[in-house]
């Protein structure tokens, strides 16, 4: 199986409709210039916002690039943009615009969201991603719709960070061609440590 028709399954396994082809190619080597880049489903300002939140759930260390580097934000707009329906897109685009709210409810009306700091977007995944599921249960209509997008965005990002080939090959245990399967062995021993990469 190609590279390609395994990540459209991944996709359609993870509940995307399809993984269209111009989406995947953002992820797959080419690099897109972060300041020039105009969302397709998202707005400016929403771009601006996922950027920022996918940079921190994924930042660059001395291990390994960040999202950022391998175009996670351009690969999730443009997935939501060419692969989900009316209604997927919808949904989407109501949770993006929760975050955008819960970022911006104290600031005036003129405020800018170029200028939301890191400690915000900080501060935002922390109450969301890190409550525990009691706590969840007093959050309000807005507050779920919020946890929501974030956790979902979180996974995508996840997901197609480890679907780019630079990530899959390089930071990952990566073995393009398949060998015996040997059960019950330790991973520490096999890969260093690493996730297996997607085998070609």
């Amino acid at each position: 199986m190609k590279r390609r028709d395994a990540l459209k399954n991944i996709g359609l396994s993870l509940g995307y409709a399809a993984v269209a082809p111009s989406a995947l190619s953002i992820l797959q080597g080419c690099t897109t210039e972060a300041e020039k880049w105009v969302p397709q489903l998202l707005s400016i300002d929403e771009g601006i916002i996922v950027k920022n939140l996918v940079d921190l759930i994924l930042p660059k260390t001395e291990a390994s690039p960040g999202a950022l580097e391998v175009n996670v934000p351009e690969f999730i707009d443009l997935l939501a943009f060419k692969s989900y329906n009316e209604e997927d897109k919808n949904k989407f685009i109501k949770g993006i615009k929760a975050i955008v709210l819960e970022l911006t409810v104290d600031k005036d009306p003129e405020f800018q969201i170029s200028k939301l700091t890191t400690e915000e977007y900080d501060a935002i995944l922390a109450k969301y991603l890190k409550s525990k599921p009691e706590d969840r249960k007093d959050f309000n209509k807005e507050q779920k719709l919020t946890f929501g997008a974030l956790a979902g965005l979180r996974g995508q990002s996840v997901w197609a960070y480890k679907t780019t080939e630079q990530i899959g090959e390089n930071v990952l245990a990566y073995r393009p061609v398949p060998g015996s399967q040997n059960g019950c062995i330790d991973v520490n021993e096999t890969t260093d440590g690493k996730a297996w990469s997607l085998q070609a």
